[in-house]
Protein backbone atom coordinates (compact mmCIF):
# COMPACT_ATOMS: atom_id res chain seq x y z
CA UNK A 1 0.00 0.00 0.00
CA UNK A 2 2.71 2.51 1.02
CA UNK A 3 4.05 1.83 -2.85
CA UNK A 4 1.39 2.68 -4.36
CA UNK A 5 0.67 5.72 -2.87
CA UNK A 6 4.36 6.55 -3.38
CA UNK A 7 4.24 5.42 -6.98
CA UNK A 8 1.03 7.57 -7.42
CA UNK A 9 2.42 10.57 -6.10
CA UNK A 10 5.35 10.20 -8.20
CA UNK A 11 3.14 10.02 -11.32
CA UNK A 12 1.74 13.39 -10.31
CA UNK A 13 4.78 15.24 -9.95
CA UNK A 14 5.52 14.43 -12.91
CA UNK A 15 2.61 15.70 -14.72
CA UNK A 16 3.07 18.29 -12.52
CA UNK A 17 6.43 19.47 -14.29
CA UNK A 18 5.55 18.57 -17.66
CA UNK A 19 2.34 20.46 -17.83
CA UNK A 20 5.23 23.46 -15.86
CA UNK A 21 7.68 22.92 -18.80
CA UNK A 22 4.85 22.75 -21.72
CA UNK A 23 3.40 26.33 -19.96
CA UNK A 24 6.81 27.68 -20.39
CA UNK A 25 7.75 26.84 -23.69
CA UNK A 26 4.47 28.00 -24.79
CA UNK A 27 5.03 31.25 -23.03
CA UNK A 28 8.91 31.58 -24.66
CA UNK A 29 7.39 30.66 -27.88
CA UNK A 30 4.64 33.27 -27.53
CA UNK A 31 7.42 35.97 -26.42
CA UNK A 32 9.46 35.00 -29.58
CA UNK A 33 6.77 35.86 -31.86
CA UNK A 34 5.86 38.63 -30.18
CA UNK A 35 9.30 39.97 -30.58
CA UNK A 36 9.86 39.04 -34.02
CA UNK A 37 6.51 40.88 -34.83
CA UNK A 38 7.96 44.02 -32.85
CA UNK A 39 10.87 43.64 -34.58
CA UNK A 40 9.44 43.67 -37.73
CA UNK A 41 7.26 46.74 -37.25
CA UNK A 42 10.16 48.48 -36.15
CA UNK A 43 12.17 48.29 -39.24
CA UNK A 44 12.67 51.81 -41.01
CA UNK A 45 10.73 52.40 -44.33
CA UNK A 46 13.16 53.61 -47.11
CA UNK A 47 12.54 53.63 -51.15
CA UNK A 48 14.87 54.08 -53.78
CA UNK A 49 15.06 54.34 -57.58
CA UNK A 50 16.99 51.66 -58.91
CA UNK A 51 18.93 50.40 -62.52
CA UNK A 52 16.66 47.39 -63.51
CA UNK A 53 19.33 44.97 -63.88
CA UNK A 54 19.67 45.52 -60.10
CA UNK A 55 15.98 44.34 -59.50
CA UNK A 56 16.73 40.64 -59.22
CA UNK A 57 19.12 41.89 -56.17
CA UNK A 58 16.42 43.86 -54.44
CA UNK A 59 13.90 41.49 -54.96
CA UNK A 60 16.32 38.47 -53.25
CA UNK A 61 14.44 37.48 -50.04
CA UNK A 62 17.42 36.99 -48.31
CA UNK A 63 18.87 40.33 -49.28
CA UNK A 64 15.49 41.74 -48.24
CA UNK A 65 15.72 39.53 -44.91
CA UNK A 66 19.34 41.11 -44.08
CA UNK A 67 18.24 44.74 -44.51
CA UNK A 68 15.19 43.42 -41.86
CA UNK A 69 17.70 42.87 -39.62
CA UNK A 70 19.72 45.63 -39.87
CA UNK A 71 16.53 47.85 -39.73
CA UNK A 72 15.61 48.78 -42.29
CA UNK A 73 12.66 48.23 -45.11
CA UNK A 74 13.87 48.25 -48.92
CA UNK A 75 11.08 49.34 -51.27
CA UNK A 76 12.97 50.18 -55.14
CA UNK A 77 11.13 50.88 -58.46
CA UNK A 78 13.07 50.83 -61.46
CA UNK A 79 13.77 53.08 -64.07
CA UNK A 80 16.32 53.82 -66.99
CA UNK A 81 19.57 55.51 -65.49
CA UNK A 82 19.46 58.51 -67.56
CA UNK A 83 16.09 58.90 -66.49
CA UNK A 84 16.66 58.58 -63.11
CA UNK A 85 19.39 61.30 -63.52
CA UNK A 86 17.21 64.08 -64.89
CA UNK A 87 13.38 63.00 -65.40
CA UNK A 88 12.13 61.91 -62.07
CA UNK A 89 10.58 63.23 -59.37
CA UNK A 90 12.43 62.04 -56.22
CA UNK A 91 10.97 64.44 -53.65
CA UNK A 92 9.51 60.84 -52.50
CA UNK A 93 12.42 58.85 -52.13
CA UNK A 94 15.41 58.14 -49.88
CA UNK A 95 18.27 57.52 -52.31
CA UNK A 96 18.70 56.76 -56.26
CA UNK A 97 20.85 54.03 -57.62
CA UNK A 98 21.61 54.19 -61.37
CA UNK A 99 24.01 52.49 -62.98
CA UNK A 100 26.75 54.35 -64.05
CA UNK A 101 29.42 57.09 -62.65
CA UNK A 102 28.35 59.82 -65.13
CA UNK A 103 24.42 59.65 -64.15
CA UNK A 104 25.29 59.65 -60.69
CA UNK A 105 27.43 62.46 -61.17
CA UNK A 106 24.58 64.53 -62.77
CA UNK A 107 21.84 63.11 -60.21
CA UNK A 108 24.51 64.60 -57.77
CA UNK A 109 24.97 67.93 -59.17
CA UNK A 110 20.74 68.22 -59.85
CA UNK A 111 20.12 67.26 -56.09
CA UNK A 112 22.74 68.96 -54.66
CA UNK A 113 24.04 65.60 -53.03
CA UNK A 114 27.47 66.42 -51.40
CA UNK A 115 30.65 63.67 -52.28
CA UNK A 116 30.26 61.62 -48.68
CA UNK A 117 26.79 60.62 -49.95
CA UNK A 118 27.77 58.81 -53.10
CA UNK A 119 28.54 54.93 -52.92
CA UNK A 120 29.90 53.11 -54.98
CA UNK A 121 29.32 49.28 -53.79
CA UNK A 122 29.85 47.41 -57.22
CA UNK A 123 30.37 47.69 -60.79
CA UNK A 124 29.50 45.30 -63.86
CA UNK A 125 31.45 45.43 -67.08
CA UNK A 126 29.52 45.16 -70.44
CA UNK A 127 29.24 41.94 -71.91
CA UNK A 128 27.62 40.37 -75.66
CA UNK A 129 24.98 37.29 -75.13
CA UNK A 130 24.59 35.07 -77.80
CA UNK A 131 23.56 31.54 -78.46
CA UNK A 132 26.07 28.63 -79.97
CA UNK A 133 25.02 28.57 -83.46
CA UNK A 134 25.37 32.40 -83.41
CA UNK A 135 28.58 32.36 -82.06
CA UNK A 136 29.91 29.85 -83.99
CA UNK A 137 29.20 31.45 -87.52
CA UNK A 138 30.66 35.15 -85.74
CA UNK A 139 33.60 32.77 -84.86
CA UNK A 140 34.08 31.42 -88.38
CA UNK A 141 33.76 35.41 -89.89
CA UNK A 142 36.64 36.62 -87.29
CA UNK A 143 34.33 38.35 -85.09
CA UNK A 144 34.59 36.26 -82.48
CA UNK A 145 37.41 34.19 -80.30
CA UNK A 146 37.65 31.59 -77.75
CA UNK A 147 40.16 32.22 -75.21
CA UNK A 148 42.05 28.87 -73.60
CA UNK A 149 40.34 29.24 -70.37
CA UNK A 150 36.96 28.88 -72.18
CA UNK A 151 35.83 32.62 -72.00
CA UNK A 152 34.67 34.38 -75.64
CA UNK A 153 35.89 37.64 -76.99
CA UNK A 154 34.02 39.93 -79.52
CA UNK A 155 35.96 41.89 -81.60
CA UNK A 156 34.19 45.08 -81.81
CA UNK A 157 36.41 46.71 -84.42
CA UNK A 158 35.21 43.84 -86.62
CA UNK A 159 31.39 44.26 -85.94
CA UNK A 160 31.65 47.83 -87.08
CA UNK A 161 33.16 47.58 -89.79
CA UNK A 162 30.64 44.17 -90.87
CA UNK A 163 27.95 46.67 -89.82
CA UNK A 164 29.02 49.18 -91.75
CA UNK A 165 28.67 47.29 -94.62
CA UNK A 166 25.22 46.47 -94.45
CA UNK A 167 26.22 42.53 -93.57
CA UNK A 168 23.38 40.20 -92.95
CA UNK A 169 22.61 37.38 -91.21
CA UNK A 170 21.52 35.25 -93.92
CA UNK A 171 25.44 36.33 -95.45
CA UNK A 172 27.21 34.96 -92.46
CA UNK A 173 29.01 31.83 -92.86
CA UNK A 174 27.62 28.84 -90.80
CA UNK A 175 23.82 27.31 -90.14
CA UNK A 176 22.38 29.78 -88.17
CA UNK A 177 21.33 32.82 -90.88
CA UNK A 178 19.12 30.96 -92.97
CA UNK A 179 16.80 33.31 -94.53
CA UNK A 180 17.59 36.26 -91.61
CA UNK A 181 17.69 39.04 -93.85
CA UNK A 182 18.36 42.21 -90.91
CA UNK A 183 21.69 43.56 -90.68
CA UNK A 184 24.05 41.92 -88.30
CA UNK A 185 23.77 44.20 -85.02
CA UNK A 186 24.33 44.13 -81.44
CA UNK A 187 20.83 44.89 -79.49
CA UNK A 188 21.03 47.45 -77.03
CA UNK A 189 18.69 49.62 -74.66
CA UNK A 190 17.33 52.90 -75.61
CA UNK A 191 20.30 55.13 -75.35
CA UNK A 192 17.63 57.98 -74.83
CA UNK A 193 16.87 56.54 -71.12
CA UNK A 194 19.40 53.64 -70.34
CA UNK A 195 22.35 53.19 -69.26
CA UNK A 196 23.41 50.00 -71.01
CA UNK A 197 22.57 51.91 -74.35
CA UNK A 198 25.38 54.66 -73.32
CA UNK A 199 27.71 52.12 -72.06
CA UNK A 200 27.65 50.94 -75.79
CA UNK A 201 27.54 54.04 -76.99
CA UNK A 202 31.42 54.52 -74.96
CA UNK A 203 32.42 51.86 -76.63
CA UNK A 204 31.41 51.82 -80.50
CA UNK A 205 31.84 56.21 -80.29
CA UNK A 206 35.47 55.86 -79.15
CA UNK A 207 36.39 53.18 -81.64
CA UNK A 208 34.23 55.07 -84.35
CA UNK A 209 35.90 58.66 -83.03
CA UNK A 210 39.88 56.96 -84.49
CA UNK A 211 39.99 55.57 -80.74
CA UNK A 212 39.75 58.87 -78.71
CA UNK A 213 36.85 59.69 -75.98
CA UNK A 214 34.81 61.93 -77.39
CA UNK A 215 34.32 65.26 -75.97
CA UNK A 216 31.67 68.10 -76.31
CA UNK A 217 32.41 69.12 -79.91
CA UNK A 218 30.20 66.90 -81.21
CA UNK A 219 31.21 65.67 -84.66
CA UNK A 220 28.31 65.34 -87.15
CA UNK A 221 29.94 62.99 -89.26
CA UNK A 222 30.53 60.63 -86.02
CA UNK A 223 26.66 61.03 -84.70
CA UNK A 224 25.45 59.88 -88.41
CA UNK A 225 27.57 56.35 -88.33
CA UNK A 226 27.15 55.96 -84.50
CA UNK A 227 23.15 56.59 -84.67
CA UNK A 228 22.53 53.94 -87.22
CA UNK A 229 23.63 51.10 -84.93
CA UNK A 230 20.54 52.23 -82.43
CA UNK A 231 18.24 53.26 -85.35
CA UNK A 232 18.26 50.08 -87.22
CA UNK A 233 17.32 48.54 -84.15
CA UNK A 234 13.65 49.74 -84.85
CA UNK A 235 11.78 50.73 -81.20
CA UNK A 236 13.92 50.02 -78.10
CA UNK A 237 13.07 48.60 -74.58
CA UNK A 238 13.54 51.37 -72.00
CA UNK A 239 15.30 49.58 -69.30
CA UNK A 240 17.77 46.67 -69.94
CA UNK A 241 15.84 43.73 -68.29
CA UNK A 242 13.05 44.05 -70.53
CA UNK A 243 15.62 42.92 -73.84
CA UNK A 244 17.32 40.24 -71.43
CA UNK A 245 13.87 38.73 -70.74
CA UNK A 246 13.44 38.91 -74.06
CA UNK A 247 16.95 37.38 -75.32
CA UNK A 248 16.15 34.63 -73.01
CA UNK A 249 12.46 33.35 -74.04
CA UNK A 250 12.39 34.28 -77.94
CA UNK A 251 16.18 32.90 -78.69
CA UNK A 252 18.57 33.30 -81.35
CA UNK A 253 15.87 34.22 -83.85
CA UNK A 254 14.66 37.09 -81.87
CA UNK A 255 17.74 38.74 -80.50
CA UNK A 256 21.17 37.28 -81.93
CA UNK A 257 23.17 39.68 -80.02
CA UNK A 258 22.39 41.47 -77.03
CA UNK A 259 24.66 44.37 -75.01
CA UNK A 260 23.90 43.45 -71.32
CA UNK A 261 25.67 44.00 -67.79
CA UNK A 262 28.05 40.32 -66.78
CA UNK A 263 25.59 40.57 -63.61
CA UNK A 264 22.51 39.84 -65.40
CA UNK A 265 24.24 36.70 -66.75
CA UNK A 266 25.82 35.26 -63.64
CA UNK A 267 22.50 35.98 -61.91
CA UNK A 268 20.10 34.01 -64.57
CA UNK A 269 22.49 31.68 -64.80
CA UNK A 270 22.77 30.56 -61.09
CA UNK A 271 19.60 31.66 -59.76
CA UNK A 272 17.09 30.57 -62.55
CA UNK A 273 16.47 27.19 -63.05
CA UNK A 274 15.56 27.05 -66.73
CA UNK A 275 18.25 29.35 -67.91
CA UNK A 276 19.14 27.95 -71.49
CA UNK A 277 21.95 25.80 -71.73
CA UNK A 278 23.26 27.19 -74.94
CA UNK A 279 23.64 31.10 -74.02
CA UNK A 280 27.37 32.35 -74.56
CA UNK A 281 28.69 35.31 -72.77
CA UNK A 282 31.41 37.08 -74.85
CA UNK A 283 33.80 39.71 -73.64
CA UNK A 284 33.88 42.80 -76.21
CA UNK A 285 37.22 44.00 -77.10
CA UNK A 286 37.39 46.62 -75.93
CA UNK A 287 34.15 46.96 -73.01
CA UNK A 288 33.99 49.42 -70.47
CA UNK A 289 32.78 49.08 -67.04
CA UNK A 290 29.46 49.86 -65.30
CA UNK A 291 29.88 51.69 -62.01
CA UNK A 292 26.59 50.91 -59.89
CA UNK A 293 26.12 54.38 -57.69
CA UNK A 294 24.09 55.10 -54.70
CA UNK A 295 23.19 58.29 -54.63
CA UNK A 296 22.05 59.03 -51.39
CA UNK A 297 19.17 61.85 -50.68
CA UNK A 298 19.17 61.81 -47.00
CA UNK A 299 20.81 59.85 -44.51
CA UNK A 300 18.24 56.82 -44.53
CA UNK A 301 19.62 56.43 -47.89
CA UNK A 302 23.00 57.34 -46.96
CA UNK A 303 22.52 53.93 -44.62
CA UNK A 304 21.38 51.77 -47.46
CA UNK A 305 24.42 53.41 -49.39
CA UNK A 306 26.84 52.75 -46.37
CA UNK A 307 25.39 49.01 -45.99
CA UNK A 308 25.59 48.02 -49.44
CA UNK A 309 29.15 48.83 -49.45
CA UNK A 310 30.64 47.60 -45.58
CA UNK A 311 28.06 44.56 -44.86
CA UNK A 312 29.50 41.40 -45.80
CA UNK A 313 26.52 39.52 -45.90
CA UNK A 314 25.01 41.98 -48.54
CA UNK A 315 28.82 41.90 -50.26
CA UNK A 316 28.23 38.05 -50.36
CA UNK A 317 24.21 38.52 -51.60
CA UNK A 318 25.66 40.23 -54.51
CA UNK A 319 28.25 38.48 -55.75
CA UNK A 320 25.74 36.16 -56.59
CA UNK A 321 23.78 38.34 -57.93
CA UNK A 322 26.86 38.75 -60.57
CA UNK A 323 28.00 41.67 -59.32
CA UNK A 324 31.73 42.50 -58.70
CA UNK A 325 32.66 44.28 -55.09
CA UNK A 326 34.28 47.34 -55.71
CA UNK A 327 36.90 46.39 -52.69
CA UNK A 328 38.43 42.72 -52.98
CA UNK A 329 37.52 40.61 -55.64
CA UNK A 330 38.34 37.13 -54.60
CA UNK A 331 35.14 36.49 -53.56
CA UNK A 332 33.62 37.09 -56.79
CA UNK A 333 36.19 35.13 -58.57
CA UNK A 334 35.87 32.11 -55.38
CA UNK A 335 31.95 32.03 -56.68
CA UNK A 336 32.28 31.77 -60.23
CA UNK A 337 35.16 29.25 -60.30
CA UNK A 338 33.02 27.12 -57.98
CA UNK A 339 29.98 27.52 -60.29
CA UNK A 340 32.25 26.88 -63.36
CA UNK A 341 31.52 29.85 -64.75
CA UNK A 342 33.31 31.32 -68.04
CA UNK A 343 34.23 34.35 -66.40
CA UNK A 344 37.40 36.42 -66.52
CA UNK A 345 38.34 37.62 -63.27
CA UNK A 346 39.98 40.51 -64.64
CA UNK A 347 38.98 42.79 -68.07
CA UNK A 348 42.51 44.47 -69.49
CA UNK A 349 40.58 46.32 -72.63
CA UNK A 350 38.65 49.14 -71.38
CA UNK A 351 37.37 52.42 -72.86
CA UNK A 352 36.74 55.14 -70.07
CA UNK A 353 33.80 57.10 -69.94
CA UNK A 354 33.41 60.64 -71.24
CA UNK A 355 32.31 63.47 -68.99
CA UNK A 356 28.87 63.80 -68.71
CA UNK A 357 28.42 66.27 -70.29
CA UNK A 358 30.46 65.09 -73.44
CA UNK A 359 28.13 61.92 -73.56
CA UNK A 360 24.89 63.73 -72.18
CA UNK A 361 25.32 65.81 -75.71
CA UNK A 362 26.03 62.76 -77.80
CA UNK A 363 23.03 61.25 -76.31
CA UNK A 364 20.70 64.07 -77.43
CA UNK A 365 22.38 64.11 -80.80
CA UNK A 366 21.03 60.59 -81.63
CA UNK A 367 17.37 61.34 -79.68
CA UNK A 368 16.96 64.10 -82.47
CA UNK A 369 17.64 61.24 -84.51
CA UNK A 370 14.97 59.45 -83.72
CA UNK A 371 12.47 62.00 -83.26
CA UNK A 372 13.13 63.06 -86.90
CA UNK A 373 12.47 59.92 -87.79
CA UNK A 374 9.13 59.46 -85.79
CA UNK A 375 10.19 56.75 -83.51
CA UNK A 376 8.00 56.83 -80.26
CA UNK A 377 9.45 57.03 -76.72
CA UNK A 378 10.21 53.30 -75.82
CA UNK A 379 7.77 51.25 -73.91
CA UNK A 380 8.74 50.44 -69.97
CA UNK A 381 5.79 47.09 -70.65
CA UNK A 382 7.62 43.99 -71.95
CA UNK A 383 4.76 42.61 -73.13
CA UNK A 384 4.03 45.31 -75.44
CA UNK A 385 7.88 45.71 -76.80
CA UNK A 386 8.96 44.44 -80.09
CA UNK A 387 8.88 40.85 -80.49
CA UNK A 388 9.94 40.45 -84.32
CA UNK A 389 13.23 40.57 -85.25
CA UNK A 390 14.27 44.43 -85.30
CA UNK A 391 14.32 45.94 -89.17
CA UNK A 392 17.73 46.87 -90.09
CA UNK A 393 18.11 48.46 -93.37
CA UNK A 394 21.41 48.95 -95.28
CA UNK A 395 23.61 51.86 -93.25
CA UNK A 396 26.04 53.19 -95.89
CA UNK A 397 26.35 55.91 -93.87
CA UNK A 398 27.98 53.56 -91.19
CA UNK A 399 31.23 53.23 -93.56
CA UNK A 400 34.34 55.21 -93.15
Amino acid sequence: MVVKVAERRSGLRLRRIVAVAVTVVLFLSIGIFVGWGLLQTRTTMVTGVIGSEKEPFFDDPRVRDRFAELGYTIEVSTAGSRTIATDIDLSEDDFAFPSSTPSAEELQKNEEVQEDRLYEPFFSPMVILSRTPVVESLAEAGLATQENNGSWTFDMSAYLELAGKGRRWRDMPGDFGGSNPNVVLVRTTDPRSSNSAAMYLVVTSYLLNGESIIDTQIDPKLVDRVSGLFLDQGNPPETSQQPFKQFVSLGASHTPLLWAYEAQYISAKVNEANFPDDIVLLYPSPTTFSTHTVVALNEKGAEVGRYLTDDSELQRLAVEHGLRPNGDGTAFTDFTEEKGLNVRPSIDSIVYTPTYNALDGMLNAIEKRYSDGGVPPASEDIDNAAVSPPHSPDRDDLEG
